[in-house]
């Protein structure tokens, strides 16, 4: 949509006026975000792309706005205001507060509370290391050029004692701090192990791919003491190699596909780091 389209289409739903003021948000890979400011709220509006296939990362409309009613009154993301399909069109709160700045304690309090979301109804991902690993194999194997590197050796892991719902993108999706931090762009929602949310938070590829640098060794640090779950620590150690092997693979191919030079440098240089995880000891 236009400006002007967005306009007439918010305010047929009386959620935009003459006075309202709208902004393009800069951030992400795909999707069109507004910033809507009327003189009583702020809201976004997200206009998604076409859903995409064969990425870790598919562009869910439907299952974006499902999380975002789930996770209602939990303090994790922000309200949903309206959902339209036909348009794929999703409005929601602006959550006030600028980019997440490095509040360890409160990203490990926010995936607590959002421990207590239903996580039903939305799709699956692999929670067990040699699949997560074939699927990074599978990733690997479109490259042209793929890195000379073998993946991990496959672990024993039990599964976890519940499963959650997971954003699976996290990084540095998030803002505010303490208990007004909240977890933006649900778009690609999943049923889950809670460790694969904390991968994509502690994960240096992902955070440089959020423009950021890699998060220190105190930092980490932080955040485990903070989360104070010994037990996910333990599944953690023995799965990350797994998820790094991955999303290395992820990295591989979106160095290949894309044409954007200073996107790919970032990516490659996330497939350097994400790498050098995979191998770091537990």
């Amino acid at each position: 949509m236009t400006e002007a389209e967005l306009r007439r289409f918010l305010a047929t739903q009386g959620l935009a006026s003459r006075k309202t003021a709208f902004r393009k948000l800069k951030g992400g890979y795909s999707n069109k975000v507004w910033r809507v400011d009327a003189p009583d709220r702020c809201l976004v509006a997200k206009e998604f792309v076409e859903p995409m296939t064969g990425t870790l990362f598919p562009n869910l409309p439907e299952d974006e706005a499902k999380a975002l009613s789930r996770l209602a009154g939990l303090d994790v993301a922000p309200d949903v205001l309206g959902f339209w399909p036909e348009s794929s069109l999703l409005v929601y709160n602006y959550v006030e507060g600028e980019m997440w700045d490095g509040d360890m304690e409160g990203v490990a309090q926010l995936l607590l509370r959002k421990e207590v979301a239903d996580p039903e109804g939305f799709r699956t991902v692999p929670i067990d290391p040699g699949e997560i690993i074939a699927e990074g194999d599978a990733l690997f194997a479109r490259c042209k050029s793929p890195p000379e590197v073998n993946p991990p050796p496959v672990v024993k892991v039990t599964p976890p004692d519940r499963l959650s719902l997971i954003h699976t993108d996290i990084g540095v999706n998030l803002v505010g701090e303490g208990v007004n931090l909240r977890l933006i762009d649900w778009q690609c929602p999943a049923i889950g192990d809670l460790c694969e949310d904390i991968y994509s938070f502690l994960s240096p590829a992902f955070q440089i791919l959020g423009e950021r640098a890699p998060l220190t060794d105190t930092q980490i640090q932080d955040f485990w003491q903070a989360l104070a779950r010994p037990d996910l620590a333990k599944r953690y150690d023995l799965l990350r190699p797994a998820y790094a092997w991955r999303f290395a693979g992820y990295c591989a191919w979106r160095v290949e596909l894309l044409k954007d030079s200073e996107i790919c440098a970032r990516y490659h240089r996330a497939l350097g780091e994400e790498l050098s995880y995979m191998r770091q000891p537990a």
